[in-house]
């Protein structure tokens, strides 16, 4: 029989449970609502700007949540939910339990960026400091989080850490070897490692520069390492990046992913091409407009990546706004599919079928927590979660 011209190998359903605190019966609950849909893949993203939700035996005194680093203020979060976690143990179930049910478990940690609870917790628990700065003509200023609101800690705390201080890389290796281990034992092959909006959303040093020309110091960094004097800021996140990609695959994970925005960065960066992300990477595309709306999904597949469909304009359920843009199930599944990338450009869209696309799939972000009960979001999410399952599923 043949197979639906759009039907893609991987259906999945990504779960920030990173700035919520979801229940683990909660997330069986949400299991069985994507199976029944026709997803087969489930990401768990635990770690995010304003949380770190699943327990480190190595770190026993980080896991929890901070409702003041919300970014559309402290009032948006939900501060009876800060010291909640979920315990390896009750993650172990939790990853058997989908299995049990046929879906694969990929999990999801992001640095360098949206650290910024992990970052805040570590600068008090050890009295150092591994935020992020700008560095430009002499000035120093923190890199944070977001202004929109123009809370203390979102203008306080970093969005994430400093790639060139070695205690702060250490930190992050040390978090992605001890959860590698733990869901490879469990089975899983697949890690996401983020690698998206590393530099924030509030103010910089000098604004008529871009924020990747005030990280002075980053592009030393850059030249030191790579001996090339063309070298800038993004050359040393893409070393970053390499390397953790790296690790993970020195830890058994078959495929390493990460998000578009800023793969192939250079309408703002001053980059040449000195360094060259790892083609073993694959690439979430989120971000329609990436590099300056330089970039289409061609840009990735063309350097030997495969890639993923999350185009955030169909894709994403953000809690206190709903879906993206306003897009209602029935508009998704009539306009939307896996292989859809650019609305606007039928010419960079690759022809499917194409074993370059992996898959693609649906999101649920907890950006105000506050926003909506449990009941609730699963309730908002069923149609959208089940015309998505279609959609993926290659149903016309």
């Amino acid at each position: 029989m043949k197979q639906p011209r759009f039907l893609v190998p991987e259906r999945i359903f990504f779960l920030d449970c990173a700035r919520k605190y979801y229940t683990p019966a909660w997330i069986k609950r949400l299991i069985l609502t994507v199976k029944e849909a026709g997803f087969n893949t489930f990401v768990i993203h635990f770690a995010e700007d304003m949380g770190l939700r699943l327990e480190s035996k190595q770190y026993p005194w980080l896991a929890g949540g901070d409702h003041s680093l919300c970014v559309y203020g402290a009032a948006n979060g939900r501060a009876e939910d800060d010291e909640k976690f979920i315990t390896q143990e009750e993650m172990a179930d939790i990853v058997r339990f989908a299995q049990s049910e046929g879906l694969e478990v990929i999990p999801s940690f992001d640095s360098p960026g949206h650290m910024n609870y992990a970052v805040k917790k570590y600068n008090a628990y050890y009295g150092s400091n591994i935020s992020n700065y700008f560095h430009k003509n002499g000035h120093v200023a923190i890199v944070q989080g977001s202004s929109r609101k123009k809370e203390a800690a979102q203008m306080s705390y970093s969005r994430g850490i400093d790639i060139t201080n070695a205690e702060a890389v250490t930190f992050a290796k040390n978090l992605y070897t001890e959860y590698g281990r733990f869901f490879r034992s469990l089975g899983c092959t697949k890690f996401d490692v983020g690698g998206d909006e590393p530099l924030g959303f509030g103010e910089t040093i000098d604004e008529s520069l871009s924020k990747w020309q005030n990280l002075e110091h980053w592009d030393a960094y850059a030249r030191k390492l790579t001996g090339n004097p063309n070298a800038v800021a993004y050359d040393a996140f893409i070393l970053y990046m390499n390397e953790i990609c790296a690790l993970m695959r020195s830890l058994g994970y078959e495929s390493v992913r990460m998000w578009n925005d800023d793969v192939y960065r250079d309408f703002d960066t001053g980059y040449t091409g000195v360094t060259q992300l790892d083609p073993f990477v694959d690439v979430q595309y989120w971000l329609m407009n990436a590099n300056g709306g330089k970039n289409t999904v061609f840009t990735y597949l063309d350097r030997g990546h495969k890639v993923l469909n999350f185009i955030s304009h169909y894709t994403y359920y953000v809690l206190g706004f709903g879906s993206y843009h306003g897009v209602s199930a029935e508009n998704l599944e009539k306009e939307w599919n896996a292989y859809l990338f650019d609305m606007e450009h039928p010419e960079n869209n690759p022809t499917a079928p194409d074993a370059r696309v992996l898959g693609g799939g649906y999101c649920l972000w907890s950006d105000t927590p506050a926003a909506e009960t449990e009941d609730e979001v699963l309730a908002h999410l069923r149609p959208f979660i089940e015309a998505a399952g279609r959609r993926l599923l290659g149903k016309e």
